[in-house]
């Protein structure tokens, strides 16, 4: 288990630190946006799109980063409710629900978008990038909160065994 949890930490590092990169380049983008039209009175047209695009992107795997780190919406209010049991056996079958998601929406969902951009030749208008490459970031995010949720299950599922076995 040392090995899985060294991946999940790593996982979590890599996730962070792209996350870090994608801000730290939206902001410069923005920069070199405003500079370029106020200062230099020509703004760079790639700016904007490029922006835009890494707000996608941070959105997409930041919502991967949020849900990895337990901080997205969770059903607090009804778990609370339940005796710690149920309220486990609730956080099970919510992570099988989330997983689902990301398996049929971000991962089959995206791979099937990416392809479709690859094979109609789309391309942004004022970069001309392929748009498969910009739409990349739903599965990745979909693979993310795969791995985030079987790590989620693994813990959950062993508290719900241990709490049974303290029960005998």
């Amino acid at each position: 288990m040392k090995i899985l949890d060294y991946l999940f930490e790593l996982r979590r590092k890599i996730l962070s630190n792209f996350l870090i990169i994608i801000v730290a380049a939206m902001v410069i983008a923005v920069l070199w946006q405003v500079i370029t039209r106020i200062v230099l009175q020509a703004p760079a047209v790639w700016t904007e799109e490029t922006s835009t695009y890494l707000l996608m992107w941070c959105g997409v795997i930041g919502a991967a980063y949020a849900y990895g780190e337990k901080a997205h919406v969770g059903m607090e209010y009804f778990a609370r409710k339940l005796d710690h049991q149920k309220s486990i056996i609730l956080d099970l079958i919510i992570t099988i629900l989330v997983a689902y998601f990301a398996f049929t929406i971000l991962l089959r969902g995206g791979l099937n978008f990416v392809n479709n951009a690859f094979l109609n030749n789309q391309t942004t208008p004022t970069m001309n990038i392929p748009t498969g490459y910009l739409y990349l970031c739903l599965p990745i995010s979909g693979i993310f909160i795969l791995t985030f949720s079987l790590e989620f299950f693994i813990e959950d599922f062993k508290l719900l065994l241990e709490l049974r076995e303290n029960r005998t």
